[in-house]
């Protein structure tokens, strides 16, 4: 990965952690020290966060980086959410649908999740129990 490639996910992830803080109340911020396996944001209860941000987001690319995301919240024992941002484009979240009406754990597959903006994960999120 290359060092600009670097300072945008970091840039990144440090505005969606505000975002976030925002919209929840928690003490969202990034993850310093970063391990294999590590959600990129923590601080929402229950639940793991993956942050993107790229140039662009084709659908190949968020089915990968959902994956990543499951895998990830799987070794947390936490609910995974990917929220991602392309160039010149809002903030998107990507989350499990199943966890709404009881399903677990959250499938790999991409095509059986929601995705909104964070704003309406969240408005979501508060309703499931963990």
């Amino acid at each position: 990965m290359s060092a600009m490639s670097r300072t945008k996910g970091q840039a990144g992830e440090r505005e969606l952690a505000l975002l976030l803080r925002e919209l929840t109340g928690h003490d969202v911020r990034r993850r310093v020290r970063q391990h294999d396996g590590d959600s990129d944001l923590e601080g929402v209860p229950g639940w793991s966060i993956e942050c993107k941000r790229h140039a662009a987001a084709p659908a190949a690319s968020v089915a990968t980086w959902w994956a990543q995301a499951v895998t990830q919240a799987a070794a947390a024992g936490a609910l995974p959410v990917l929220i991602y941002r392309a160039d010149r484009a809002d903030w998107r979240a990507v989350w499990p649908a199943g966890v709404h009406i009881g399903h677990r754990p959250p499938s790999l597959i991409y095509s059986y999740t929601l995705t909104a903006h964070p704003s309406t994960w969240w408005a979501m999120a508060q309703h499931i129990k963990h």
